[in-house]
């Protein structure tokens, strides 16, 4: 009796099991879900990490459209970024574009899930992912991104939108340095300011600067101290801008020299910004490794195939007050300008518009006592975790040019009383001061 019934139960449920399969086989293919696309942190939520990226273009990088590149980039990096990595990270993106038409906005970059028909077999359908723009605010008017209120406001708004357990912020604009220019944002501020960022046209003739103490001033408004900010700009790794930038981040990634015309490669660059640990140095190695898999001395370099190679480091800020300690205890009395000049290597090839940054470590082989050079070097490789460069880099107004010797960090050299106003400004920053730069005679 036992077995006369198993065989009845195996041979029922034989038979449900084909008509549940002729049912599946019969119904029409409901295609992939979209649901499968995940959601971004919520709004208000404390999401992991919160980068902004603040898109200064409001100038001729506009008008080369080297900014539509870089943000289809971020689009990209976006559109394929890992599901975990994207629901618990934020990138928000500030663009101010040279338009008389379109206004300053803020916005966050997400990406959504549709299901179309394939486009190799019209029967079949597939999930296609792509990215929005999820607007935070547009300006009602024109601003002026150099502008540290400007910067604040943008800031307020981000991180009160979207809080995180820890923030990165970009630069994307043109820096400069050490050059007296008059300031026109406000009319109390320094007629000769110091070491400036960004360049803002405002669709006039008339350029607006952000003066660097001013900066960070603005960046310390943040929530808290950012983990890394990243100049994609020219000339912004000088050792003088990051000591007054120490407090306002951890690490700060930039180049000595000119940065590559179509800027940092976004689709490479922006899943490493969310990494838990070592973002910074992750960032460096993946912005380095695509322009050095694409170097190549012998082409003629362009914006759209950039073989002329870059440089890019890290400096860790929380190390600069020990290497100025270390400075200010081991420099001689006295140094002869002319030989430095001469004899230190300039990462500023510009014969138009020339600053002169100058190879610090170069620098100090000069002007330090021969007992504390050891010293000096151990502090110096502390504070510069990361540090690459192709055998050559290249000029906008010069070319291509050898990188050998170098080291990676630019100082300033006074000019020896060819720009004394540059030279006095120089004795206002923090770093001329805090290292005792004026036993130099400087």
């Amino acid at each position: 009796m036992l077995i006369k019934n198993l065989h009845f139960y195996f041979w029922f449920f034989f038979c449900m099991s084909l008509l549940v399969s002729c049912s599946k086989d019969n119904d029409p293919d409901p295609g992939p879900d979209p649901q499968v696309v995940p959601d971004p942190p919520p709004h208000g939520s404390v999401a992991e990490r919160t980068v902004l990226v603040y898109v200064g273009s409001d100038n001729d990088l506009d008008t080369k459209g080297l900014t539509a590149v870089d943000l289809r980039e971020m689009e990209e990096a976006i559109k394929t970024m890992d599901a975990n990595l994207y629901s618990h990270n934020n990138l928000l993106i500030f663009y101010d574009q040279y338009s008389e038409t379109m206004r300053p906005k803020l916005y966050r970059l997400i990406k959504k899930g549709e299901v179309k028909p394939s486009e190799t077999d019209s029967s079949k359908k597939e999930l296609v992912i792509t990215t929005e723009e999820e607007l935070i605010y547009e300006y009602p008017q024109e601003i002026t991104f150099t502008n540290p209120s400007v910067l604040k406001e943008v800031m307020d708004m981000a991180f009160d939108e979207f809080p995180a357990k820890s923030y990165g912020f970009v630069y994307w604009s043109h820096g400069e340095g050490w050059l007296p220019a008059k300031s026109k944002i406000m009319a109390m501020r320094s007629l000769s300011p110091f070491r400036w960022m960004g360049l803002d046209k405002n669709n006039k003739s008339d350029n607006f600067k952000s003066e660097i103490d001013e900066l960070a001033d603005a960046l310390k408004q943040a929530p808290k101290k950012f983990d890394f900010i990243l100049f994609d700009a020219c000339f912004m790794l000088s050792l003088e801008s990051s000591y007054e930038l120490r407090d306002c981040a951890d690490f700060i990634i930039s180049s000595p020299t000119e940065t590559p015309g179509p800027g940092a490669p976004y689709a490479e660059v922006v899943p490493m910004m969310f990494a838990s640990s070592q973002a910074a140095i992750k960032m460096a190695e993946a912005y380095f490794k695509y322009y050095n898999d694409k170097y190549n001395p012998n082409v003629k370099t362009t914006n759209s195939n950039w073989t002329g190679g870059v440089s890019l480091g890290v400096l860790d800020c929380t190390k600069l007050a020990k290497l100025a300690d270390v400075t200010k205890a081991n420099l001689s009395t006295s140094s002869n300008i002319n030989t430095l000049l001469k004899d230190v290597f300039d990462y500023d090839k510009r014969s138009y518009a020339h600053v002169g940054y100058y190879d610090m470590v170069q620098l100090m082989e000069n002007v330090l006592k021969p007992t504390g050079i050891e010293e000096w070097k151990k502090a110096f490789n502390d504070a510069l975790p990361y540090w690459k460069t192709t055998p050559k880099n290249y000029s906008s107004l010069y070319g291509m040019f050898s990188m050998e010797g170098t080291n990676g960090v630019s100082h300033y050299i006074p000019s020896g009383g060819l720009a004394p106003v540059t030279d006095a400004d120089y004795q206002k920053t923090a770093w001329y001061k805090d290292a005792g730069l004026s036993q130099l005679g400087w």
